[in-house]
């Protein structure tokens, strides 16, 4: 049983093989079959598209809609600046993913001083090579990004 596709991580973990998932989509005359892409979208983004497909308006939201995507018209898809992750479990962990670029840290609630690993999911999917060492930049965005989060938040984990 290979449940993650050999990606690191399962179920409740912000490795890949816990958060990426395929989205499969027909609509007849709409999406030409057989195409795929590789648009990374988030569970939210899915209100967004189903509210533009039906003309409803939406506000209040972080979801940007994968309509013209699903349309082919890949040159108007807008683009996340970066998706975050956050779970409890396993000792309190998170993730934030920027272009090809993902920056995750685990056991914050054991380990207040737990260190960012930074990998390249374009060459390194399954997160074997952390290069947090030679991308210290990288390290410092993934702060700056999780400490916009609320003070009452941030309370038990040092960021």
């Amino acid at each position: 049983f290979n449940s993650s596709g050999g990606l690191r991580g399962s179920k409740s973990q912000v490795y890949e093989g816990g958060i990426r998932e395929p989205f499969v989509a027909r609509w007849p005359a709409k999406i030409k079959p057989g195409t795929t892409t590789d648009h990374v979208s988030a569970h939210y983004d899915l209100m967004a598209t189903l509210a533009e497909i039906t003309g409803q308006k939406l506000s209040d939201t972080d979801g940007i809609s994968f309509l013209p995507t699903l349309l082919g018209q890949t040159e108007k898809q807008k683009q996340h600046e970066y998706l975050y992750w956050e779970f409890s479990s396993g000792g309190g962990q998170y993730a934030v993913r920027m272009g090809d670029w993902k920056g995750v840290r685990t056991g914050v609630s054991r380990n207040p001083n737990a260190e960012w690993q930074i990998f390249n999911l374009s060459t390194d999917r399954a997160e074997t090579t952390n290069l947090a060492g030679t991308h210290p930049e990288l390290v410092e965005k993934c702060k700056q990004i999780v400490s916009k989060r609320t003070p009452s938040q941030n309370q038990d984990w040092n960021f």
